[in-house]
């Protein structure tokens, strides 16, 4: 393991939410995101459950799971998100980023991605998981492969026009070249 390109990857960020701020439920693909409450109080949400948070209490956002804030007062939180790159098909020993690197080469289906990857060849439990990662243009702006197809329908032409469109790509960029290769291919 690379320490120092560890070292340089680690992001923190510090949050103060307002309550009437709406946190949209969103992920980071392939980052964990870990949330320390400084002050204030609210909620951690994942997909299915709700954590409480007060000062001094921790909330953990794993990689692919969406994830929100929810607070009827004002909250500070840090954040720290630290890169995963999280297995998705435990038979091949796929991961995450694989099938990210298959879809900017142009995969777009299962089929496609297993014959790519062959992620999804073995016992198949992973294949809605599959589905789920080929939805997403923009997982940490909750921008949908639809959402970027229509905005290419619209004359997004450059990943600039499409971040502006949708905001795909303006978090953590390691989506652009997907975006780029969606609008090479109009699909």
């Amino acid at each position: 393991m690379d320490i120092e390109a560890l070292k340089e990857s680690i992001e923190t960020k510090v949050y103060h939410i307002q309550p009437d701020r709406v946190v949209p439920l969103h992920e980071h693909p392939a980052q964990d995101e870990i949330f320390y409450c400084v002050q204030g109080s609210g909620f951690g949400v994942l997909e299915d459950q709700e954590i409480e948070l007060n000062a001094g209490d921790v909330f953990v956002a794993p990689a692919g799971k969406k994830h929100s804030i929810r607070n009827d007062e004002p909250i500070v939180l840090t954040a720290v998100l630290i890169p995963v790159n999280r297995i998705v098909c435990h038979c091949k020993q796929v991961r995450y980023a694989d099938i990210r690197k298959a879809m900017a080469c142009g995969a777009r289906t299962v089929e496609e991605i297993q014959k790519i990857t062959g992620a999804g060849t073995g016992c198949g439990n992973c294949i809605g998981d599959i589905e789920s990662i080929l939805s997403v243009a923009c997982g940490c702006n909750n921008v949908s492969m639809e959402d970027a197809m229509n905005a290419v329908k619209a004359g997004a032409d450059t990943v600039e026009k499409m971040e502006a469109a949708t905001g795909a790509g303006s978090t953590c960029g390691k989506c652009k070249l997907l975006l780029q290769n969606i609008i090479d291919l109009k699909r």
